[in-house]
């Protein structure tokens, strides 16, 4: 059975701990390089870290055991963040002028999404593996069927335009409305990239009520232009705050407070991170309503795409977060493969859900590759090639993708790319899983897992 020879495949290759060393490259490295870079090119253009179809990869083609790949798929997506990063941090925004990554989102999904997958990481342990294994696949399964029908929607979307633009076009006479419904296209923008109330092109969204408080709304428009540092500050006091409690746990090698698992002060700190995230989301929430009433006192005009952060939102896209959250932790996957997705239900623009995922991604594997690295889990020598390949692949993957959304002027490109991640993410990681469902019917009793080995 394909269960078996994958298992014989992979205890065949030799040594799978820490100490592997990477020279002289076998057949499978080369092979695993080869395709990890494949599916990090593709990763790169949805902003998804890619790590649903990097630990398959790196289980059966490079032969580690799960608790090594996954340390490794953690540093190659660190590397592929800081690319992503690199290259989203000038971005402006399609049809407005700020940046394209969204720090509000941020702000709203990080914090509840690490309370979800502290919790979902303790059901993991209570569930058993065929369960878990077909839950995955729905999961996983209905997010590709969802995900791939809003990218053809939106191509078909754009398509339309596209060709009333060049029916236009062709028309004798008509250039200036042809040039109107160019400005209009999904995936192309003006000079100016917004419109006023009026129809004008001009700088912001603005309503008649600027004109009795300009100077408010301005700074506001002014505030929003840049990169918020508050914000990005608190995004590094939830990462570090998490990792921190992380450490005090203790662990292979380092164990601070001398801590014993499943101890009371070991689950004391387990889920302690709980009322730490939850408090800089009330902080967040606060700031953000605060926030929605100005821009409604002022008259903001809200963009396609822009969530109006108001009680109700502040509550409900959380809460989403937090399932997310959860998933990422009970299946043991990267949550930006279920926030991405979840930032397009938003409806949130396809250039925007990429780079806000990405950086996201970026704080969360530097924390998990932080922590993986001071409790010895990490192959440091497959470890120092897999960073710079997923920081090159990357920007290789966006540099092209960015190259093919300009000239085809298809935003839906990039729905389609989260698509395909989340498709082959399904496929690899039902097949790692697949042990648990063949075991179940032959009737093998699966080991009883444990929150300490």
């Amino acid at each position: 059975m394909i269960h078996e020879w994958i298992f014989s495949a992979v205890t065949s290759m030799g040594d799978q701990g820490v100490d592997r060393p990477l020279f002289p490259l076998g057949d499978n490295d080369k092979a695993g390089f080869i395709l990890g870079s494949f599916f990090i090119m593709i990763a790169a253009g949805g902003g998804i870290g890619g790590g649903g179809v990097l630990v398959p990869s790196y289980i059966f083609i490079l032969g580690f055991k799960p608790h090594i790949a996954i340390p490794l798929s953690n540093v190659t997506i660190l590397g592929s963040s800081i690319a992503n990063c690199i290259l989203n941090a000038r971005k402006r925004h399609p049809t407005a002028d700020r940046p394209l990554i969204d720090w509000d989102i941020m702000l709203v999904m990080e914090p509840l999404t690490i309370a979800g997958a502290v919790m979902g990481s303790v059901m993991n342990v209570m569930c058993p593996p065929w369960l878990l294994c077909v839950m995955l696949v729905l999961l996983l399964g209905a997010t590709t069927i969802k995900t791939g029908m809003k990218g053809i929607k939106l191509y078909k979307k754009e398509s339309l335009a596209l060709e009333q633009t060049a029916h236009y076009q062709r028309l004798p006479g008509t250039e200036e409305d042809a040039a109107a419904i160019q400005y209009h296209s999904p995936g192309t923008k003006g000079k100016c990239g917004v419109m006023l109330n009026g129809g004008s092109p001009g700088l912001s969204p603005i309503s008649k009520d600027h004109f009795r408080s300009p100077q408010k709304l301005e700074t506001l428009l002014k505030i929003e232009s840049t990169h918020s540092f508050p914000k990005m500050f608190a995004m590094f006091i939830t990462t570090v705050g998490t990792l921190l409690f992380t450490i005090l746990k203790g662990g292979n090698g380092i164990n601070p407070l001398h801590i014993t698992c499943g101890s009371g002060i070991y689950w004391f700190l387990t889920f302690a991170v709980i009322p730490f995230t939850f408090t800089i989301a009330y902080f967040a929430r606060r700031h953000l309503v605060e926030r929605y009433y100005s821009k409604k006192n002022l008259g903001y005009t809200y963009h396609e795409g822009d969530v109006e952060w108001n009680e109700w939102h502040t509550i409900l896209y959380p809460a989403c977060c937090s399932v997310a959250g959860l998933c990422a932790g009970l299946f043991g996957i990267g949550g930006g493969i279920v926030k991405g997705p979840l930032m397009l239900e938003m409806g949130t623009k396809p250039q925007v859900a990429s780079a806000t995922s990405a950086t996201m991604i970026l704080f969360t594997s530097a924390a998990a590759s932080a922590s993986y690295l001071l409790f010895n889990s990490i192959n440091l020598q497959y470890a120092c090639a897999l960073f710079p390949l997923g920081f090159c692949c990357t920007l290789v993957g966006q540099i092209g993708l960015n190259a093919i959304v300009k000239y085809y002027g298809r935003a839906s490109f990039v729905i389609l790319c989260i698509a395909s991640v989340i498709g082959m993410s399904t496929f690899a990681m039902g097949l790692e899983s697949s042990g648990a469902l063949i075991d179940l019917f032959r009737g093998v009793q699966a080991p009883l897992k444990s929150f300490c080995h």
